[in-house]
């Protein structure tokens, strides 16, 4: 019987009767164990085992000493204890595993309701002790076979530069990771080769490369069935491709400066965001606002938040907080996944992230602002507004991870919007520019996150998403600033990717023979790259 049912059902037992006050759950938990214990009484044969009528440890009364009676109601696990009689016996109902500390030690033989659903929340609230994983991830390396060196293509004069990498949603031997660079150029690998010729010289090479755009492209989505991929680009478009024949299936135009970043939303793959430099959100839907172009289709948003983020630019000598509002660059936008009308965005202008509403209706005057649904402001002891580079959701949609220009990773609880519930800082880490991305992992226990100094950093989290170890481990690999990271995204393997601006693509790998190898020649590491652990005081 569901809780709702019981407390009713208690509230209307009364008939006619106006009860002094409102019958609680508690009152209604006492009730429902009243008429259990008649029940028993009257069903349960006389025992005289001396088991069931020895009184529990810890009780006062030898002589009439309580049984604890466990009963289960929907999803709690309330205890409740009543005097033991002739006939009355032992119910151990659910018992998965013994508590460290039985109630009754710590609240006497006899108490209620309400003190076992106190004590249920006492042993939520403290943190769950893990294994370490960390230790693990001092075996990453990345020999040359497994790094992919981009060149400039001939039609182009544009130094390629790797701008963002993405592991496709399936796993095992269909799994692909997409770049995209700097020259519009989109590639995809196989990551699961098994080749690891330490001593290839042309390294990793992709399955296909086909020209996406005639500009550099800062992002790119998968979509849920990997059939195909959104990208975003500085030519201020987005383009739909069909990945096994390398089509363009759409473009999707309104923007009018570059586009930084995309989102497909999770309950419905139609419909997906997108933001910019020019400080816009712009919703799309697969299924309308489109026009036949050829053999593509032309699209148009369904919805625009214009100035999402804005600053202040001041004149002259304008004093201090005066100044006239400018809209500021969008640099991510994801979608939420415990509610499909939801996205999360953050800016160049400041460390707020922002959550809107999809079907917000736009303002119709110039200077009105867009409202956003919540915000979640971030403590600044400088005073001092910084900008935000990246925004990654973890796999469970209840933590989001936003690295801020003040070298460190806020943690929000992406369910309920407000001050950031803990941050990530390290030596190491440097976010100095609005190409730094972070990445989960797929088990939400290591967050990673380039640097602008060549370094990745590792944290290690607990259940709450922050990094109560106090450990990391730190990837060096890259000779210049590291900016995109991903993690492969099947649980039987553990490889992560990286990109920076030497011009290269790292994937790192597992390999205990080839990081000690590594670790012993200075040769081999400034090579392979190799992996440390830290501790932090």
């Amino acid at each position: 019987m569901a809780l709702t049912d019981i407390t009713q059902r208690a509230n209307n037992s009364s008939g006619a009767r106006t009860p002094t006050r409102q019958t609680t759950l508690f009152d209604a938990l006492n009730a429902a164990q009243r008429h259990s214990n008649k029940r028993q009484r009257r069903s349960a044969p006389f025992s005289s085992s001396s088991q069931e009528n020895t009184p529990p440890e810890g009780s006062s009364d030898q002589s009439e000493g309580k049984v604890l009676k466990r009963v289960r109601l929907e999803s709690l696990h309330i205890s409740v204890a009543t005097p033991p009689t002739q006939s009355s016996v032992v119910h151990n109902i659910i018992l998965p595993a013994p508590a460290p500390k039985s109630p009754a030690a710590q609240y006497g033989s006899l108490y209620s309701a309400r003190s076992a659903i106190r004590l249920r929340q006492r042993q939520q609230n403290v943190p769950m002790r893990a294994v370490s994983t960390i230790n693990r991830l001092e075996s990453l390396v990345s020999p040359e076979a497994r790094v992919y060196r981009l060149q400039a293509e001939e039609d182009s004069q544009i130094g390629a530069l790797p701008l963002a990498c993405k592991y496709s949603n399936s796993v095992g031997t269909q799994s692909r990771l997409a770049l995209v660079d700097e020259g519009g150029m989109i590639s995809l690998f196989d990551p699961l080769n098994s080749k690891m010729d330490v001593a290839g010289e042309d390294g990793m090479q992709p399955v296909v490369r086909w020209r996406g755009h005639d500009n550099s492209i800062f992002d790119v989505e998968w979509y849920a069935d990997d059939t195909r991929m959104v990208t975003a680009s500085a030519d201020e478009t987005c383009r739909l491709w069909d990945v096994e024949q390398q089509k363009l299936l759409g473009v999707f135009s309104g923007h009018s400066q570059t586009v930084r970043s995309v989102s497909w939303q999770h309950e419905d793959q139609h419909c997906f965001s997108s933001a910019s430099r020019d400080g816009s959100l712009m919703m799309w839907d697969l299924r309308v606002n489109k026009a036949k172009a050829g053999d593509e289709y032309s699209y148009r948003p369904v919805n625009t938040i214009s100035r999402a983020h804005y600053g202040l630019r001041h004149v002259g000598k304008a004093p201090r907080g005066k100044g006239s509002l400018v809209a500021g660059s969008v640099t991510a936008i994801k979608h939420l996944r415990h509610n499909a009308n939801l996205v999360a965005s953050v800016g160049s202008t400041s460390e707020t992230v922002k959550y809107w509403d999809t079907r917000m209706s736009v303002p119709t005057r110039a200077t009105e602002l867009p409202t956003p649904a919540a915000t979640s402001l971030l403590p600044s002891s400088t005073g001092r507004s910084r900008g935000t580079s990246s925004l990654t959701l973890d796999p469970d949609g209840t933590r989001l991870y936003s690295a801020c220009n003040d070298n460190r990773v806020y943690v929000h609880n992406a369910l309920l919007p407000d001050t950031p519930i803990a941050q990530l800082d390290a030596p190491e880490f440097e976010c100095s520019s609005f190409n730094i991305t972070t990445s989960v992992s797929p088990s939400g226990r290591h967050l990673a996150a380039g640097s602008a100094n060549g370094s990745v950093v590792v944290w290690e989290l607990d259940m709450y998403g922050q990094n109560s170890s106090k450990r990391r481990a730190v990837l060096q690999g890259h000779i210049k600033e590291a900016g995109c990271v991903a993690w492969y995204p099947g649980a039987e393997k553990t490889q992560l990717a990286t990109c920076g601006d030497d011009g290269t693509m790292r994937v790192w790998d597992i390999n205990v023979e080839l990081a000690d190898a590594a670790k012993a020649d200075p040769m081999k590491r400034c090579r392979w790259g190799f992996t440390s652990v830290h501790q932090t005081h």
